[in-house]
């Protein structure tokens, strides 16, 4: 919108104008979202995924257009520039047999550490994990980096996550 007027900055009034406009619209989406129960319920029922992949395909239709401009994608490209489509299948980058071995050398890697570590001291950071988790008032990052520092993996540490909060579904998002 800016690129309207000559000079937007020499009367402040039109970028007011603009942010009066913006906040005017967010006041819009909260006040839907209030009226929906707030954030967590808008989730729930999925108008949030929604709203997100509306607006996603009507930014990629608006470059595509050449309504929107993005400088390097769908304008100021230069003669060098291949043109690339999101929509068009490339086959996986990586060598198939490279990322097996890959995979196996981290299984193996994360069986020693398992065998190596202080399997009690990591029971132990996981129990009191739980135990914080339970308590809304209870900053969970000290106990995660406890666990860290014993050697619980991701895994252990959300599976405690998932047993106290259990695992969000999504409601039906189209």
């Amino acid at each position: 919108m800016a690129d309207k007027v000559i000079d937007p900055f020499a009367g402040s009034y039109y970028m007011e104008s603009l942010t009066d406009q913006v906040e005017s619209e967010i006041l819009e989406i909260m006040e839907k979202i209030d009226e929906m129960g707030g954030s967590v319920d808008a989730i729930k029922s999925g108008w949030m995924q929604r709203e997100v992949a509306k607006n996603a395909y009507q930014f990629y239709k608006d470059v595509e257009s050449g309504e929107r401009v993005v400088v390097g994608v769908n304008r100021f490209t230069g003669d060098s520039e291949l043109h690339v489509t999101t929509s068009r299948l490339v086959p996986h980058p990586y060598d198939p047999k490279k990322r097996e071995d890959a995979e196996e050398r981290h299984l193996a890697n994360l069986a020693k550490v398992k065998r190596e570590r202080d399997n009690n001291r990591v029971q132990s950071t996981l129990k009191e994990l739980h135990k914080a988790a339970k308590d809304e008032k209870e900053n969970l990052i000290p106990y995660l980096l406890d666990c860290v520092k014993a050697y619980a993996t991701v895994g252990e540490m959300c599976n405690i996550l998932r047993d106290v909060f259990g695992e969000w579904e999504p409601a039906g998002i189209m």
